[in-house]
Protein backbone atom coordinates (compact mmCIF):
# COMPACT_ATOMS: atom_id res chain seq x y z
CA UNK A 1 0.00 0.00 0.00
CA UNK A 2 2.52 2.48 1.28
CA UNK A 3 3.92 4.69 -1.66
CA UNK A 4 7.12 6.98 -1.60
CA UNK A 5 5.07 10.03 -1.56
CA UNK A 6 3.53 9.27 1.96
CA UNK A 7 3.40 10.37 4.69
CA UNK A 8 5.16 9.35 7.67
CA UNK A 9 4.57 10.31 11.55
CA UNK A 10 6.94 8.74 13.90
CA UNK A 11 7.19 9.76 17.77
CA UNK A 12 9.95 9.36 19.61
CA UNK A 13 13.02 9.70 17.21
CA UNK A 14 15.50 10.62 19.71
CA UNK A 15 16.70 7.46 20.82
CA UNK A 16 16.90 3.71 20.23
CA UNK A 17 13.78 2.35 17.94
CA UNK A 18 13.00 5.53 17.12
CA UNK A 19 16.45 6.76 15.83
CA UNK A 20 17.10 3.85 14.08
CA UNK A 21 14.04 4.61 12.12
CA UNK A 22 14.42 7.76 11.89
CA UNK A 23 17.79 7.38 9.96
CA UNK A 24 16.38 4.45 7.43
CA UNK A 25 13.74 6.78 6.64
CA UNK A 26 15.70 10.04 5.78
CA UNK A 27 17.12 7.60 3.09
CA UNK A 28 14.16 6.81 1.69
CA UNK A 29 11.48 9.07 -0.73
CA UNK A 30 8.79 9.23 1.80
CA UNK A 31 7.87 12.31 3.48
CA UNK A 32 8.48 12.36 6.82
CA UNK A 33 7.88 14.08 10.00
CA UNK A 34 9.94 12.82 13.11
CA UNK A 35 9.16 13.88 16.43
CA UNK A 36 10.61 14.03 19.97
CA UNK A 37 10.48 15.94 23.30
CA UNK A 38 11.67 19.44 23.22
CA UNK A 39 14.46 18.65 25.71
CA UNK A 40 15.96 15.50 23.24
CA UNK A 41 14.79 17.39 19.85
CA UNK A 42 18.59 18.13 19.66
CA UNK A 43 19.18 14.46 19.44
CA UNK A 44 17.86 14.32 15.84
CA UNK A 45 20.83 16.59 14.30
CA UNK A 46 23.27 15.20 16.61
CA UNK A 47 22.43 11.56 15.48
CA UNK A 48 23.45 12.79 11.94
CA UNK A 49 19.79 13.83 10.66
CA UNK A 50 19.56 16.86 7.92
CA UNK A 51 16.20 18.31 8.04
CA UNK A 52 14.83 18.92 4.04
CA UNK A 53 11.59 19.85 1.91
CA UNK A 54 10.64 16.41 2.85
CA UNK A 55 12.21 15.46 6.07
CA UNK A 56 11.45 17.51 9.24
CA UNK A 57 12.01 17.82 12.55
CA UNK A 58 9.02 18.56 15.11
CA UNK A 59 8.86 19.15 18.77
CA UNK A 60 5.75 17.16 20.30
CA UNK A 61 5.61 15.73 24.15
CA UNK A 62 3.27 13.28 23.15
CA UNK A 63 1.35 13.63 26.43
CA UNK A 64 0.65 17.79 25.56
CA UNK A 65 -2.93 17.47 23.96
CA UNK A 66 -2.24 20.85 22.39
CA UNK A 67 0.95 19.80 20.71
CA UNK A 68 -0.39 16.54 19.27
CA UNK A 69 -3.72 18.54 17.89
CA UNK A 70 -1.55 21.34 16.43
CA UNK A 71 1.09 19.11 15.23
CA UNK A 72 -1.92 17.62 13.08
CA UNK A 73 -3.26 20.10 11.93
CA UNK A 74 -0.04 21.65 10.47
CA UNK A 75 0.61 18.29 8.84
CA UNK A 76 -2.92 18.29 7.61
CA UNK A 77 -2.17 21.61 5.77
CA UNK A 78 1.46 20.48 4.50
CA UNK A 79 0.81 17.55 2.72
CA UNK A 80 -2.94 16.58 3.27
CA UNK A 81 -2.66 14.35 6.37
CA UNK A 82 -0.45 11.59 7.98
CA UNK A 83 -0.36 8.71 5.64
CA UNK A 84 0.98 6.20 8.43
CA UNK A 85 1.54 6.56 11.66
CA UNK A 86 4.20 5.25 13.86
CA UNK A 87 3.75 5.26 17.41
CA UNK A 88 6.94 4.55 19.04
CA UNK A 89 7.94 7.13 22.26
CA UNK A 90 7.49 5.42 25.31
CA UNK A 91 8.75 5.00 29.07
CA UNK A 92 9.24 2.32 31.57
CA UNK A 93 9.17 2.10 34.93
CA UNK A 94 10.99 -0.22 37.26
CA UNK A 95 9.04 -0.79 40.24
CA UNK A 96 6.73 -3.42 42.54
CA UNK A 97 3.12 -2.54 42.48
CA UNK A 98 3.65 -1.51 45.94
CA UNK A 99 5.72 1.15 45.12
CA UNK A 100 4.14 2.43 42.18
CA UNK A 101 1.59 6.17 43.33
CA UNK A 102 -0.88 7.04 41.53
CA UNK A 103 0.85 9.82 39.79
CA UNK A 104 3.16 8.17 38.16
CA UNK A 105 0.84 5.04 37.15
CA UNK A 106 -0.70 7.73 35.70
CA UNK A 107 2.56 8.74 33.89
CA UNK A 108 3.35 5.38 32.38
CA UNK A 109 -0.25 5.03 30.85
CA UNK A 110 -0.56 7.83 29.66
CA UNK A 111 2.86 7.65 27.51
CA UNK A 112 2.40 4.50 26.59
CA UNK A 113 -1.41 3.53 26.12
CA UNK A 114 -3.24 6.71 26.01
CA UNK A 115 -1.12 9.40 23.75
CA UNK A 116 -1.18 6.93 20.98
CA UNK A 117 -4.31 6.45 21.21
CA UNK A 118 -5.25 10.23 20.99
CA UNK A 119 -2.71 10.41 17.95
CA UNK A 120 -4.35 7.43 16.34
CA UNK A 121 -7.78 9.54 16.97
CA UNK A 122 -6.49 12.37 15.13
CA UNK A 123 -5.04 10.75 11.81
CA UNK A 124 -7.83 8.68 11.66
CA UNK A 125 -10.47 10.86 10.11
CA UNK A 126 -8.02 12.07 7.43
CA UNK A 127 -7.23 8.26 6.84
CA UNK A 128 -10.93 7.50 6.76
CA UNK A 129 -11.25 9.74 3.80
CA UNK A 130 -8.56 8.35 1.38
CA UNK A 131 -9.75 4.53 2.73
CA UNK A 132 -6.05 4.02 3.28
CA UNK A 133 -3.18 4.27 5.90
CA UNK A 134 -1.78 2.18 8.35
CA UNK A 135 -1.60 2.70 12.55
CA UNK A 136 2.11 1.06 13.57
CA UNK A 137 2.25 1.00 17.08
CA UNK A 138 5.40 -0.20 18.90
CA UNK A 139 4.62 -2.51 21.90
CA UNK A 140 7.02 -5.12 23.93
CA UNK A 141 7.13 -8.57 24.78
CA UNK A 142 5.87 -7.02 28.01
CA UNK A 143 2.65 -6.42 26.56
CA UNK A 144 2.24 -10.01 25.93
CA UNK A 145 3.57 -11.23 29.28
CA UNK A 146 4.22 -9.16 32.42
CA UNK A 147 7.41 -9.53 34.38
CA UNK A 148 8.22 -8.46 38.03
CA UNK A 149 9.15 -5.36 39.21
CA UNK A 150 7.65 -3.98 35.59
CA UNK A 151 3.56 -4.07 36.70
CA UNK A 152 3.07 -0.64 34.98
CA UNK A 153 4.96 -1.21 32.22
CA UNK A 154 3.35 -4.28 31.17
CA UNK A 155 -0.13 -2.85 31.67
CA UNK A 156 0.21 0.10 29.56
CA UNK A 157 1.50 -2.38 26.68
CA UNK A 158 -1.55 -5.31 27.56
CA UNK A 159 -3.48 -1.82 26.98
CA UNK A 160 -2.20 -0.83 24.04
CA UNK A 161 -2.41 -4.24 22.30
CA UNK A 162 -6.03 -4.80 23.49
CA UNK A 163 -6.59 -1.25 22.03
CA UNK A 164 -5.19 -1.91 18.80
CA UNK A 165 -6.95 -5.48 18.16
CA UNK A 166 -10.03 -3.59 18.37
CA UNK A 167 -8.91 -1.20 16.32
CA UNK A 168 -7.98 -3.81 14.05
CA UNK A 169 -11.75 -4.77 13.54
CA UNK A 170 -12.79 -1.53 13.62
CA UNK A 171 -10.54 0.15 10.50
CA UNK A 172 -10.14 -3.07 8.14
CA UNK A 173 -13.70 -1.69 6.13
CA UNK A 174 -11.93 1.52 5.45
CA UNK A 175 -8.66 -0.02 4.22
CA UNK A 176 -6.36 1.08 7.06
CA UNK A 177 -4.62 -1.58 8.67
CA UNK A 178 -3.23 -1.57 12.22
CA UNK A 179 -0.24 -3.57 13.13
CA UNK A 180 1.56 -4.20 16.39
CA UNK A 181 5.08 -4.02 16.25
CA UNK A 182 6.78 -6.20 19.34
CA UNK A 183 10.22 -6.00 20.52
CA UNK A 184 11.95 -8.58 22.88
CA UNK A 185 15.26 -8.01 24.42
CA UNK A 186 17.35 -5.56 22.29
CA UNK A 187 20.87 -4.89 22.81
CA UNK A 188 21.14 -1.81 23.93
CA UNK A 189 22.10 0.72 27.00
CA UNK A 190 18.35 1.18 27.20
CA UNK A 191 18.16 -0.35 30.69
CA UNK A 192 20.12 2.34 31.70
CA UNK A 193 16.99 4.94 30.98
CA UNK A 194 14.48 2.98 32.68
CA UNK A 195 13.00 5.16 35.47
CA UNK A 196 12.40 4.23 39.10
CA UNK A 197 9.36 5.28 41.13
CA UNK A 198 10.38 7.28 44.27
CA UNK A 199 9.91 4.89 46.15
CA UNK A 200 11.33 1.59 43.92
CA UNK A 201 14.54 4.23 44.21
CA UNK A 202 14.53 4.67 47.89
CA UNK A 203 14.08 0.71 48.11
CA UNK A 204 17.64 0.08 46.38
CA UNK A 205 19.27 2.09 49.11
CA UNK A 206 17.41 0.99 52.16
CA UNK A 207 17.78 -2.80 51.56
CA UNK A 208 14.11 -3.41 52.41
CA UNK A 209 11.89 -5.95 51.64
CA UNK A 210 11.76 -5.75 48.17
CA UNK A 211 15.50 -4.69 47.56
CA UNK A 212 15.99 -8.09 46.29
CA UNK A 213 13.91 -7.88 43.31
CA UNK A 214 15.27 -4.75 42.01
CA UNK A 215 18.97 -5.97 42.49
CA UNK A 216 17.80 -9.64 41.03
CA UNK A 217 16.09 -8.29 38.09
CA UNK A 218 17.87 -5.23 37.21
CA UNK A 219 21.59 -7.93 36.60
CA UNK A 220 18.89 -10.02 35.13
CA UNK A 221 17.93 -7.75 32.22
CA UNK A 222 20.72 -5.74 31.92
CA UNK A 223 22.10 -9.40 30.92
CA UNK A 224 19.58 -10.11 28.73
CA UNK A 225 20.03 -6.84 26.86
CA UNK A 226 23.94 -6.71 26.42
CA UNK A 227 23.71 -9.99 25.02
CA UNK A 228 20.61 -10.04 22.73
CA UNK A 229 21.70 -10.51 18.89
CA UNK A 230 18.91 -7.78 18.00
CA UNK A 231 19.48 -4.42 17.96
CA UNK A 232 17.37 -1.30 17.45
CA UNK A 233 18.30 -1.20 13.69
CA UNK A 234 17.32 -4.58 12.76
CA UNK A 235 13.56 -3.97 15.25
CA UNK A 236 13.75 -0.60 12.87
CA UNK A 237 14.44 -2.90 9.28
CA UNK A 238 11.20 -4.66 10.44
CA UNK A 239 9.14 -1.57 10.86
CA UNK A 240 10.18 -0.06 7.40
CA UNK A 241 9.03 -3.79 6.08
CA UNK A 242 5.91 -3.54 8.00
CA UNK A 243 5.78 0.17 6.27
CA UNK A 244 6.48 -1.04 2.86
CA UNK A 245 3.62 -4.45 3.12
CA UNK A 246 0.59 -4.68 1.22
CA UNK A 247 -1.57 -5.96 3.85
CA UNK A 248 0.91 -6.30 6.87
CA UNK A 249 -0.21 -8.63 10.09
CA UNK A 250 -2.23 -7.33 13.42
CA UNK A 251 0.98 -8.78 15.43
CA UNK A 252 5.26 -9.10 14.15
CA UNK A 253 7.65 -10.25 16.52
CA UNK A 254 10.34 -7.64 16.66
CA UNK A 255 12.84 -9.72 18.14
CA UNK A 256 13.35 -13.77 18.28
CA UNK A 257 12.61 -13.66 21.73
CA UNK A 258 9.43 -12.31 21.42
CA UNK A 259 9.03 -14.86 19.06
CA UNK A 260 9.79 -17.71 21.78
CA UNK A 261 7.71 -16.52 24.36
CA UNK A 262 4.84 -16.12 21.85
CA UNK A 263 4.82 -19.60 20.73
CA UNK A 264 6.34 -20.83 24.92
CA UNK A 265 2.42 -19.06 25.98
CA UNK A 266 0.81 -21.06 23.02
CA UNK A 267 2.67 -24.54 23.22
CA UNK A 268 2.05 -24.38 27.50
CA UNK A 269 -1.16 -24.98 29.61
CA UNK A 270 -1.58 -21.83 31.71
CA UNK A 271 -0.32 -22.73 35.31
CA UNK A 272 2.63 -24.55 34.06
CA UNK A 273 3.53 -21.51 31.79
CA UNK A 274 3.70 -19.30 35.03
CA UNK A 275 4.83 -22.05 36.99
CA UNK A 276 8.08 -22.42 34.58
CA UNK A 277 8.91 -18.38 34.12
CA UNK A 278 8.60 -17.97 38.31
CA UNK A 279 11.04 -20.61 38.72
CA UNK A 280 13.22 -19.11 36.23
CA UNK A 281 13.28 -15.68 37.68
CA UNK A 282 16.57 -14.84 39.08
CA UNK A 283 17.17 -15.51 42.78
CA UNK A 284 13.45 -16.50 43.29
CA UNK A 285 14.58 -18.52 46.41
CA UNK A 286 15.29 -14.99 48.28
CA UNK A 287 12.28 -13.12 47.32
CA UNK A 288 10.18 -12.73 50.24
CA UNK A 289 12.42 -12.80 53.34
CA UNK A 290 11.62 -9.86 55.40
CA UNK A 291 15.01 -7.87 55.90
Amino acid sequence: MAENTDVILLTGASSGIGRALAQRLSQSNYRVIATAHERSLHRLSENGLVESPRFLFRELDVNNAEQRAKLIDEIEQLWGGVDVLVNNAGISFRAVVEHMSDEEERRQLETNFLAPMALTRLVLPSMRRKRRGRIINVSSVGGMMAMPTMSSYSASKFALEGASEALWYEMRPWGISVTLVQPGFINSNAFRRVRWSAESDASRSHHDDYSVYYDNMSSFVEKLMTHSFATSDSVAKKIMKVIKMSHPPLRVSGTFDAWAFFALRRMLPRSLYHSVLYRSLPGIKEWGKTC
